[in-house]
């Protein structure tokens, strides 16, 4: 320990330890196999980059000085990669120390084995090697640290991110209740998700005991923590502990005796996910891509790369190859000495270095990593193809499939949806390299789950790359029953703050709230994935019941995601326009049922248009909300005559734009009219 010194007033001042960080490298469940069978999930790569490298930056981001990474499954891998690492030189923000212990077999495990080393000396943090995050930890320490100068009993901090039940980055077979004192910001209950479990079970002396509480399912725990050194010991009296939230947490919550508090920090802004699952793989890899993750994003190059930031969220490295008929689609990210051939199409794809993709191949949507080779005229969906993993001719990669490092599909195969292939035979099932899976001179099986019990062979098939919303099933009916009926009584509000230029749209510019900003990311992966609108509509209307939000939200974020995506467009304004609401104006009509909704439409385009300066849009804009039906001519009118319409900075719209095109609705009516009259007097 550091001796104590005095401070400019003379006074002895408290030493400072060196803030600790452990990072448990091993997440102890199977759900990454058979891609773990060959490397760590730290060190697996998320854009071309390690798991690991993201919770490194996190943890120099938050101060750290002395990092203790704990190793179980391939400890030699992990200590090899840090020792050739940047967190070994001199240079590096903090010490990097590895303790290997090949006999754990769950965060307790780890937890007591760090206990009886000795080796924390303060409160720490304590974190998973798969954590990207760029929530800054200095007020959570701050926070934590003076609840201890007043209660050395609170011995925990747990930093979660608020966001909703159903948000991509949250485990589709993990999600948790915290009951938190809404003015202490202690956690008071906890209940971890349990299948078929709709209800929350706690004891009714709680309420007695607190005056405001806050019963939330809307929080992701990505398990960051602050911890005192009593947590390692605390595993060690009780060695029943296991996982760090159903056990320990659970365990000091219910306990009477142990007389520790646990606290909540509720992290509203930056981002926090786990990489614990194939599902959140796929979401968090595309939100680094998306830049939701600044300032870890490609073109930060955290390792020695060379990635370069293009239109459309493309990154290139340097010495790719790319053939002048091929065609790179936006979210596509593309490593360093890949060579992608003639009238291929690449889109939403993370490519590694040194592949190689032949001609007139359709790559949508996956994960190529490390030295992949694929064939002529193939088509790869929604897959992750590991390192020097070798595709033939004329493949087709279905949705959800995982092919491990070192597998050969021959020519001519089909491999089908959510089939994992490995060439260890020890852990597979069914015929060494069948031709019926591999092809003719191909080389794997398909991988079997070696799954300790029932429930973890559940959470594995559960946690598979895709996400499948297409098992909601709700009718136009019932949607539009479940519209929420405050809805009929909102008062339109207009905005008069106008933006400085057209050219940067930032979602910062447009926080109106929790659902706007998780309604924008659903829609945004709408656009980029090529969703169905019946598979578009679905996805909002669980975010909305979720987040009790009502109709005009959903419609507004809609319309505000529309006017984004064209100025995004790479085309003539009018050329745009007839692009995205083509293509997207069913969406918005889709969850518009009424006269009334339809008033609300043209209210809430008026507003984007002035936000965005897309004024000189605005009448064409217009002009296909009428021909999709989307307004009809009444609601055009009893929007143009309403006096919310002529208020402020949006007035000009209307007095403009607006005006023509009720002029022209007025005279094509007249003309109507006529025309009806004539065939009457003819008669």
């Amino acid at each position: 320990m550091a001796p104590s010194s005095k401070g400019l007033n003379g006074k002895l001042e408290k030493p400072k330890s060196a803030l600790q960080a452990i990072v448990l490298s091993d997440s102890y469940n199977y759900r990454f196999r058979p891609l773990t069978l060959d490397k760590p999930r730290c060190l697996l790569p998320l854009a071309n980059t390690p798991l690991i490298e993201y919770t490194f930056e996190f943890l120099a981001l938050a101060g750290v000085q002395e990092v203790y990474v704990f190793c179980c499954a391939h400890a030699d891998q992990i200590r090899t990669y840090i020792e050739n690492s940047k967190w070994n030189l001199a240079s590096s923000p903090f010490s990097v120390h590895t303790i290997v212990s090949r006999e754990s077999l769950s965060v307790g495990d780890a937890l007591r084995e760090l206990d009886s080393k000795q080796l924390i000396t303060s409160d720490f943090i304590l974190v998973s090697g798969d954590v990207v995050s760029n929530v800054p930890l200095k007020e959570v320490l701050e926070e934590h640290r003076a609840r201890r100068e007043v209660d050395k009993n609170a011995i925990m901090t747990m930093v979660v991110r608020e966001a909703s039940p159903h948000h991509r980055t949250r485990a589709s077979t993990e999600s948790s209740v915290f009951v938190i004192d809404k003015k202490t910001s202690q956690c008071v209950h906890y209940q971890a998700n349990e299948r078929g479990k709709h209800y929350v079970s706690m004891d009714p002396e709680i309420f007695n005991e607190h005056e405001e509480l806050e019963i939330r399912n809307d929080l992701i725990d990505c398990q960051i923590d602050i911890c005192s050194n009593d947590v390692p010991a605390l595993f060690t009296e009780n060695f029943d502990y296991q996982d760090i939230r159903k056990d320990f947490v659970y365990g000091v919550l219910t306990s009477d005796l142990l007389g520790k508090s646990i606290h909540c920090h509720v992290a509203k802004e930056n981002y926090a996910a786990r990489v614990r699952s194939l599902q959140t793989y796929d979401a968090i890899s595309k939100d680094v891509i998306s830049r939701w993750v600044y300032p870890f994003v490609p073109d930060s190059n955290l390792l020695n790369q060379s990635f370069t930031y293009q239109r459309y969220q493309i990154y290139k490295e340097d010495d790719v190859v790319l053939a002048r008929s091929c065609e790179i689609k936006a979210c596509t990210l593309i490593g360093a000495f890949t060579k992608v051939g003639d009238a291929s199409i690449v889109a939403n794809t993370v490519i590694g270095r040194n592949c190689i993709i032949g001609n007139n191949c359709n790559i949508d949507g996956a994960f190529l990593w490390e030295n992949v080779k694929i064939g002529d005229e193939c088509k790869i969906g929604k897959a992750i193809i590991a390192n020097d993993a070798q595709i033939g001719h004329k493949c087709t990669i279905e949705d959800g499939a995982i092919i491990s490092s070192g597998v050969i599909i021959g020519d001519n195969v089909n491999v089908t949806e959510n089939l994992r292939l490995t060439p260890h035979e020890s852990h597979s099932q069914g015929i060494p390299n069948d031709p019926a899976l591999v092809g003719d001179r191909g080389l794997g099986q398909e991988y079997h789950a070696e799954a300790e019990s029932e429930d973890e062979e559940e959470l594995m098939e559960a946690s598979g790359l895709i996400h499948r919303v297409e098992d909601l099933n709700l009718s136009d009916s019932e949607i539009s029953e479940l519209s929420s009926s405050s809805e009929e009584d909102m008062d339109f509000v207009p905005f008069s703050a106008r933006r400085d230029s057209a050219n940067t749209i930032n979602s910062d510019d447009f926080d109106e709230g929790d659902f706007n900003k998780e309604a924008q990311q659903s829609i945004e992966r709408a656009f980029e994935e090529n969703h169905s609108i019946e598979i578009a509509a679905l996805e909002l209307n669980t975010l909305r019941m979720a987040m009790n939000a009502n109709y005009h939200e959903v419609r507004s974020a809609i319309i505000l995601a529309i006017l984004k995506r064209i100025s995004f467009v790479d085309a003539p304004p009018k050329e745009a326009i007839s692009k995205v609401m083509a293509r997207w104006g069913p969406l918005l009509l889709k969850l518009t049922f009424n006269h009334d909704e339809q008033v609300d439409n043209l209210f809430t385009l008026q507003k984007y248009c002035i936000r965005l300066t897309m004024e000189k849009q605005f009448l064409q804009l217009l002009g296909f909300l009428y021909q999709l039906e989307i307004a009809e001519d009444d609601a055009v009118l009893d929007w143009y005559n309403d006096s919310r319409s002529a208020e402020g900075d949006i007035a000009v719209l209307r007095n403009t734009y607006g005006k023509q095109f009720v002029d022209w609705l007025n005279t094509a009516e007249s003309e109507s009219e006529e025309e009806e009259d004539d065939e009457e007097d003819d008669e």
